[in-house]
């Protein structure tokens, strides 16, 4: 029996997708930090195995969306308010644990190198390594940056950095790229507390997802009328299709994949009106159920054979 141990909090369809694909002597074996801390018992030695798997190391493992327990849901355990932000912390911290464990199995990926390729300073400075065509871009809090920005190339695109969430009068909701028009006027009250994303708004024919899973390379061209098509990404008007990739794309996806240190990695570009193909970003832990799901695409296929070695 050959165990692969999965970093995650269920539910994720993913997990039950790749598992379609293992073959009845693999076992996958859940990690779920949240469900620890409620109801489950974790010891891990100074050697990095863990208890539960009796000493047998894992082929491989897939560290995937691991959520700790929030101030308030460990305030529903009955712990004191006063104590609720050191809990917090000494949770999160002690399962992550984890992170360094099995070095000698493979990860998809290494948590240290997923958290430093979510550096986007870091992906345009290696897409542009390797020859990925990137638009003008500045990361800034100074009014006058910006504006000098706007009269260079006309048009921007302003991305926060990181993912942002926030409960707006009670409504959830995710802060994604939003067209600053030369001709609009901009209220930058506020912006010193948080650097932004400015970058020369590139108009594209249609975006391409590019996910990487391994050495296995997979397009998928997609259609929206929206500047960031994730803000309409279920409705039925973004058109999402299987893309052959030239192989100067595919060798340069891979190598970036490399030298971040990446398993897997989910590609954003878009394609001008001009005919270029342009580097936006690289989510290296990204989703691609729904990929799968509208192309067809074997993605999860691609996921189980890279998990049990056979890639």
């Amino acid at each position: 029996m050959h165990t692969v141990l999965v970093i995650t909090s269920l539910p994720d369809p993913h997990v039950e997708m790749v598992k379609e694909h293992l073959s009845a002597d693999v076992e996958m074996v859940i990690f779920d930090p949240k469900a620890l801390g409620i109801s489950g018992s974790f010891t891990i030695s100074e050697s990095g195995e863990l208890l539960s798997l009796g000493g047998q190391s894992p082929v491989s493992v897939w560290y995937r969306k691991p959520k700790y327990l929030s101030e308030s849901e460990i305030e529903k355990l009955r712990v004191p308010k006063d104590y609720l932000p050191a809990i917090a912390s000494l949770h999160e911290e002690g399962f992550s644990l984890i992170q360094e464990a099995y070095p000698d199995s493979l990860w998809v990926s290494k948590p240290a190198a997923i958290k430093r390729a979510s550096n986007k300073l870091l992906q345009f400075l290696t897409a542009k390594k390797i020859g990925f065509a990137i638009p003008e871009t500045i990361f800034s809090t100074d009014p006058k940056a910006i504006d000098e920005l706007r009269s260079k190339v006309g048009d921007i695109v302003m991305k926060p950095l990181g993912r942002p969430f926030a409960n707006v009068n009670g409504v959830p909701s995710w802060f994604f790229a939003t067209v600053i028009p030369a001709s609009q006027t901009m209220n930058y009250e506020g912006l010193g507390l948080t650097p932004m994303i400015f970058q020369q708004l590139i108009h594209k024919a249609y975006d391409l997802r590019v996910t990487v899973i391994g050495n296995k390379v997979f397009g998928c061209k997609i259609v929206s009328e929206k500047i960031d098509w994730r803000v309409a990404q279920s409705e039925p008007e973004t058109l999402y299709t299987p893309l052959d990739l030239d192989k100067e794309t595919t060798e340069k996806c891979l190598l970036m994949n490399q030298q971040l240190g990446l398993n897997f990695g989910a590609y954003d570009f878009a394609y001008s009106n001009e005919g270029e193909l342009v580097f936006l970003e690289i989510n290296p832990n990204g989703q691609w159920g729904f990929v799968e799901n509208k192309t067809g695409l074997p993605l999860s296929k691609a996921m189980a054979e890279v998990l049990i070695g056979s890639s």
